[in-house]
């Protein structure tokens, strides 16, 4: 059990590692702001789309026909992007931010460090469970995810640094969205053990990928587009699902 909690944790924590990036990033500026804002929601997307959503699928396929599979993932990514639009509505402005764009800015790097914090729970339950029925597996495993989550730190930390110009904030929630890895890891093998099942946790995952493209598609997107510089943004976006579709492939 221990070793199998220090693989969710190494894995969990690489969000952390990737999240350092803050401390060799000058002032940000308006550009940085925008290549940053692009590059969450490339990562966020691709994941999404080229990972989370056929991983969904496939799991789904292995108990039924392919069209009720793709149908069972769909609808659960369409409640995910209903989920994350409700949240939108709910979620108040920062109060001390300047301006109404500095307020979408600290808004949407906060919501993006909320959905990486809860892609990061199944998949440190996924990593646990594999690591404590067998350790080699979960080894591997653990090697897959730190290299998914290393980007993802990045993603979270720089908004947050744009946002808040903290590095040590940005940081911080960057190692924050990769501690529930293993913490709500630990925290459901002991309460909910007979409840997480394969189906459930690949439901929960096709469910966070909808918040997930929800959240690129109405937050960071236009976020970026809204600090004037749409061609940094779009470099950005590139650039995120670039680096993301190479941690793909080489899992």
């Amino acid at each position: 059990m221990i070793q199998a909690l220090m693989l969710s944790a190494a894995a969990g924590l690489s969000t952390g590692l990737g999240g350092l990036i803050v401390w060799f990033l000058r002032r940000p500026s308006a550009r940085v702001m925008s290549f940053s804002l692009g590059f969450a929601g490339g990562v966020m997307t691709t994941v999404s789309l080229s990972d989370l959503l056929p991983q969904a699928v496939t799991m789904y396929a292995q108990t039924m026909s392919r069209a009720k599979a793709g149908f069972c993932t769909a609808s659960l990514c369409g409640m995910g992007m209903l989920v994350a639009w409700l949240l939108g509505r709910l979620l108040p402005e920062r109060a001390d931010a300047g301006n109404a764009d500095e307020q979408r800015v600290y808004r949407t790097a906060f919501v993006t460090a909320a959905c990486v914090l809860a892609h990061n729970l199944p998949e440190g339950v996924l990593t646990l469970f594999t690591s404590y029925a067998d350790p080699r597996l979960g080894m591997m495993l653990t090697a897959a995810v730190a290299l998914h989550n290393i980007p993802e730190g990045i993603a979270v930390a720089v908004p947050v640094y744009c946002a808040s110009h903290s590095r040590l904030r940005a940081a911080g929630y960057a190692f924050l969205s990769g501690a529930a890895e293993p913490a709500g890891a630990l925290a459901a093998f002991f309460l909910l053990r007979g409840l997480l099942t394969p189906l459930f946790l690949n439901g929960l995952i096709a469910l966070i990928a909808g918040v997930m493209l929800w959240v690129s598609a109405a937050e960071l997107f236009p976020a970026g587009v809204l600090c004037k510089e749409s061609g940094a943004a779009a470099c950005g976006i590139s650039a995120g699902v670039l680096v993301m579709s190479i941690g793909i492939c080489l899992v």
